[in-house]
């Protein structure tokens, strides 16, 4: 088959090196990947990634149509860009099968995760949206090292196509049909990684090692994601799965998201952590971008009768930090 990434950023690029095991791949990047576009072009390595693509085409922002002549195409830009990606591409879509890999939700007519605002814009789309969720580190999945994610869809036509297209030996894909369950946790394991990794900091500035606490943290964060994700209407065991608890564990002990955190606990206050990992090179923190997002979905969840929200302690502590200039150790020390 043929299958279109657009996006080149380490994650579109990352996934060139499965897709490509059984398929063509294209890969088509953002006005914001021009650079990176020109460096692939020359042969180089990805920036982010650390070695070469997998695609048989590199296309620029202009050549868009050419990429979506394509069986299945691939959104592969963080949540911010997801929904500019999908309008521009809208009318171009016939019979193909669309993925999202953003973790996060859009504020549509309240909050709404990925395919639930790609589906508000085409509910013809419905029983084509598939998105990934799971543990997976771009540089790992680059490199083949072992990945085990998780690929939903409330059609189970489309998953069949999807794991017989696109999973490899090391790239294996469990499907699911609880693609809202599978979207929720995913978007706040983004969110409350932030806060587990408050603890590697402390750990770090006060020179000590404090895995009871981690431990804690951990179940309160997984108690917390499992009550609103049934709230919104998911099944509390994609928790407790590769989109959950997996996720979870790779984001705060290898993502972007926890990077963020444990600066966090070191004492940064939010821009000055922010900065400082721009300065790093790393790309969007999609868990601070959406954190207020989760409130806000906490908040019309709690309107509605489906959950308390002043007993989400952990969320109001990650609200507190991230937007109404918090103290990491503080709120902590006042969840008990």
């Amino acid at each position: 088959m043929r299958v279109a990434i657009l996006g080149a950023g380490a994650m579109g690029a990352a996934l060139t090196i499965p897709y490509s095991e059984k398929n063509q791949v294209i890969l088509w990047g953002t006005e914001y990947d021009t650079d990176i576009l020109d460096k692939l072009k020359r042969g180089e390595d990805h920036p982010r990634i650390g070695t070469k693509v997998n695609a048989e085409e590199i296309l620029f922002p202009d050549e868009i149509e050419r990429a979506l002549d394509s069986d299945i195409i691939l959104i592969g830009v963080s949540t911010e860009g997801v929904m500019s990606i999908f309008k521009k591409i809208e009318n171009m879509i016939d019979s193909q099968i669309l993925i999202t890999i953003a973790k996060g939700f859009i504020e549509k007519n309240g909050i709404l995760t990925i395919p639930e605002a790609i589906w508000h814009e085409r509910e013809d789309l419905r029983d084509r949206v598939v998105a990934v969720t799971g543990p997976s580190i771009a540089k790992e999945v680059a490199l083949k090292l072992p990945t085990h994610v998780t690929y939903s869809s409330i059609s189970e036509k489309t998953l069949d196509v999807i794991k017989n297209t696109l999973a490899t030996h090391f790239y294996r894909i469990e499907t699911s049909k609880d693609i809202i369950g599978c979207e929720v946790g995913s978007a706040l394991k983004n969110v409350y990684s932030i806060a587990i990794s408050w603890i590697r900091g402390i750990e770090s500035r006060r020179n000590v090692t404090m895995n009871n606490l981690k431990g804690i943290i951990v179940s309160m964060a997984l108690r917390e994601i499992s009550q609103i994700v049934t709230a919104k209407g998911g099944r509390w065991e994609s928790v407790y799965g590769f989109t959950g608890i997996g996720d979870l564990i790779a984001t705060f002990r290898g993502g972007r998201n926890g990077m963020f955190g444990e600066l966090l606990g070191k004492g940064y206050d939010v821009n000055s952590a922010l900065k400082e990992l721009e300065r790093r090179g790393v790309g969007v923190i999609e868990g601070y971008t959406n954190a207020s997002r989760a409130y806000r979905l906490a908040e019309e969840l709690d309107e509605k009768g489906k959950i308390r929200l002043e007993e989400l302690k952990l969320l109001n502590g990650i609200n507190d930090v991230l937007y109404h200039d918090g103290n990491a150790e503080e709120v902590i020390d006042a969840l008990f």
